[in-house]
This record gives structure tokens, sequence and C-alpha cells, in this order.
């Protein structure tokens, strides 16, 4: 069964109301980590910031060696401290869609897992690199069979990396396509976004985060708990029986 995306921005901008104030303000705090830049937008906007910088650094001695220590440095809190960023952020949207969770939102709380976090990055990056040099669409298939690899590690604390790959392999089965449609659904928020000067994405950015978080509750089978419904996913997990008890245990 496909997992309708519009019932996903649903459940989230369902999720928001009454603290789309506070989410927009963790957002922007992890937008500036890098939590939203993927392997493309953020060689795109490395080599912005580069071209901003040597234009307007150009009356300071050795602007060319300050500008690259300037990239060098933004590059790193990007691929690192954004890493584990990125999975607190997670953990803060996974808990805005659980009641019985507590939402704290703290962006640093997986910074003492920062070695997993890190390792399934450098491992996506590599693995949609290597499918990319090939061709095109295997680094894109590659790259939404392992979309929930970052939620899984996140959400089930004693599974390694090579577990969270395999489990979000299987459960991205069948689902590769309505993820596609649902990321696109929000180009256009995306084009607002840019044209705005970035001030839409205030809005847009925790919006997004959190349809996807939704996406991932429902290709997990959670929705039962969560929502008091069946997963948009549920009836063709039980047909293809490919998720064991074990896995489905939070």
């Amino acid at each position: 069964m496909r997992v309708d995306g519009s019932v996903c921005k649903r459940i989230a901008r369902d999720s928001l109301k009454g603290r789309w104030l506070k989410a927009s303000f963790t957002g922007l705090e992890a937008s500036i980590f890098g939590v939203f830049t993927n392997l493309f937008t953020g060689v795109l906007k490395l080599v912005l910031l580069t071209a901003l910088l040597l234009i307007f650094c150009q009356q300071v001695p050795h602007y060319r060696f300050l500008v690259m220590i300037a990239i060098l440095l933004i590059a790193f809190i990007w691929l690192y401290v954004g890493s584990f960023v990125k999975y607190g952020y997670l953990d803060y949207n996974l808990s805005m869609l659980d009641k019985r969770r507590p939402n704290h939102g703290i962006l640093f709380g997986a910074s003492a897992r920062w070695w997993n976090i890190l390792y399934l990055r450098i491992r996506m990056i590599l693995r949609i690199i290597i499918g990319g040099i090939f061709f095109i669409i295997p680094g894109i298939v590659i790259y939404y069979n392992y979309a929930m690899a970052p939620f899984l590690l996140e959400e089930r604390k004693n599974i390694s990396v090579s577990e969270a790959f395999h489990m979000s392999k299987e459960k991205m089965k069948g689902h590769r396509w309505d993820f596609f449609c649902l990321r696109m659904s929000f180009l256009l928020w995306k084009v607002i976004g840019v044209l705005t000067l970035g001030i839409a994405f205030f809005w847009v950015n925790p919006y997004y985060a959190l349809t996807e978080t939704v996406f991932f509750n429902e290709v997990s089978g959670r929705a039962q708990a969560l929502y008091g419904r069946e997963s948009q996913a549920e009836p063709a997990q039980k047909r293809r029986g490919r998720f064991s008890d074990s896995e489905n245990e939070y």
C-alpha cells in the first residue's frame, strides 16, 4: 500500500498546532549547523560562500588563506557538529509526534554517540557518490533506500550502523517513490524560501522535517501506537512478512 503524502502533511500540521513558534526556532538553530544541508546543497552553499568571501575580503591581508580556513571550518561544523545536531533534531521531531515521550528539543543530546552518527553520515555520502559515479539513477535509488537509516539509528539506540542501513532498505521497499513524491511536494515551498532570502524557511523547515518524521512512523508501522489507527504501510508489511516482532519493538 502506498503512503499518502497528503496524510503525512496533515498529521504534521496537526502536531504543529500551538507549537509552530518553538518548532521554528528549533529548526532555525538546527539549520545553522547544516541539518538541512545534504551533499548536493552543501557543495553549492560552500561554493557560494567561497565566492562571496573572496569578493568581500579582498582588502584583507592574506585573504585567500583566511577564506580557505573559514570554509574548512564551516564544512567541519556541517559535517561533524551537524551530524549529532541532526540526530538531536530527529529526536525532537519524533517526540513531537509521540505524546509518551518528553519534548525537550535538546539538539546536542546525541553527542555521546557521535562516532556512530558521523560514521553513518560518511557511509551514506560515499554510497551515494559511488552509485552516482556509474549512473545518476543508482545514486538516487541508494539515497532513498537508506533515507530511514538516520531515524532508525536515533530511535533504536542499540542497533549498529549496518543494521540501520539494512532495516531502512527493507522498510523503503515499495515506498521509495512515495518518499520522492513527498519531498517533491515541498519544491514550491523551497523556491519561495529562496525568493524570500530564506525567511520562509523559518516556517517551512519544521513543517518539512516533521512531515518526513511522520513518513518514518508510517513505514515503521507505529501509527497505531501514536495516532490510534493502522499505518498506511502496515497491510503491505503484514502480507510480505518482512518485519519481525523484534524489529517493531520500541
